[in-house]
């Protein structure tokens, strides 16, 4: 692979663990729900699944397209809060806790703290880009990511490869002199390399290599990343 100077990552689901943290924060809210004694409009409970149902049904709507994800999170527990009957303001309760408890349960992977160290003491800038909210700073990893990007803060969001661009930018060098490493094969794999990045796929669960997929390598752990891009950078 031709030297680069970048290495950009994705967050969720490469760098820390967001699954377990947000169905954490899910059953959080659940509890919450049940403690006052709240079920659907036909009696049926509140669950995780059906939360994340609103959810998405929210985001779908043209009008919230370009919200943050904080806000589509909000109105989709009033949705619930208007289903079940609660009381007024039991909704921003409910987002609170859910939102204490999701980012409480943010965990890195094992071996994210030490790739991210192998790469910049060998030389290489860091960079995150990510749709999501969890932040870094709580994590350990700020100090390594000298640029990061959010897309509710600069308004582009993945799959666009404008967001790669944008980061490339910030990062004082062009696309096709950036890696980036992520586990979604269109958010990552596809926007990246149409962007003029050089992807590298994160295929920690060995799936399947979606069909119009291209990345530059694929890997199954963090820890794989570092000896492939070990060349000290020049200048």
């Amino acid at each position: 692979m031709p030297h680069t100077r970048a290495v950009s990552f994705d967050g969720d689901d490469t760098l820390w663990d967001f699954g377990t943290a947000l169905r954490a924060g899910l059953e959080a809210a659940v509890r919450c729900f049940h403690t006052e004694g709240l079920a659907q409009h036909d009696g049926t409970p509140v669950t995780a699944e059906w939360l994340s149902k609103l959810r998405a049904e929210v985001a779908a709507r043209p009008e919230w397209r370009d919200a943050r994800i904080a806000e589509i999170r909000m109105e989709s527990l009033q949705k619930a809060t208007e289903h079940t009957g609660a009381r007024a303001g039991f909704a921003a309760e409910v987002f609170d806790q859910f939102m204490a408890v999701r980012h409480d349960s943010v965990r890195v992977y094992p071996e994210t703290l030490a790739c991210l160290t192998d790469l910049a003491q060998c030389g290489w800038r860091l960079a995150l880009i990510t749709n999501g909210n969890s932040d870094p700073s709580r994590l350990g990893l700020d100090a390594l990511l000298e640029v990061q990007v959010y897309a509710d803060d600069c308004g582009l969001r993945k799959p666009d490869p404008a967001i790669y661009r944008h980061a490339a930018k910030r990062l004082g060098t062009t696309p096709e002199s950036c890696v980036h490493v992520g586990d979604h094969p269109e958010q990552d794999v596809t926007a990246s390399h149409a962007a003029g990045m050089r992807p590298v796929w994160l295929n920690r669960g060995g799936l399947d290599r979606p069909a119009g997929t291209a990345p530059s390598l694929e890997i199954a752990s963090l820890a794989e990343l570092p000896p492939l891009l070990d060349a000290p950078v020049a200048g």
